[in-house]
């Protein structure tokens, strides 16, 4: 009887821990070309009513990366590159990214910047979301 309860007791613990993995909200990059990408992406930021950009993620050919970005449900955008070769990004919309440093841009869709880009959206949810540059 006492073994049951000890079972009882790890699958209720199990199934809480489950949960507040899966209440985030990831997004996996993959790269399924031979050369690196880096990655970008814009988020609308609840506190300051603005969308903000966060980049640059690298991505080694072939293999992918994990993004956790918090407790996000709805739209984001993604965008790509491959160095001056190859951009990904079809124009839903178009946000402030810095083309040379790593980055977070807030209010990335109304300011004046040197760099302003075409990016994909993309409808999230809690768990992994997975994204593909071909």
């Amino acid at each position: 009887m006492r073994a049951l309860n000890m079972k009882t007791i790890l699958l209720i613990v199990f199934c809480l821990f489950s949960d507040l993995i899966y209440s985030q909200t990831k997004i996996e990059f993959y790269n399924n070309s031979g050369n690196e990408i880096y990655a970008c992406y814009a988020y609308f930021d609840q506190a300051d009513q603005s969308w903000t950009t966060v980049g640059w993620y690298k991505l080694l050919p072939y293999d992918y990366s994990t993004i956790d970005i918090g407790n996000y449900y709805g739209t984001i955008y993604l965008r790509g590159r491959q160095g001056l070769l190859k951009e990904w990004g079809n124009g839903d919309a178009n946000f402030c990214v810095d083309a040379e440093r790593p980055f977070k841009i807030k209010f990335a869709d109304k300011k004046d910047c040197w760099s302003k880009k075409a990016f994909s959206e993309f409808k999230v949810r809690p768990g992994i979301n997975k994204w593909t540059f071909l």
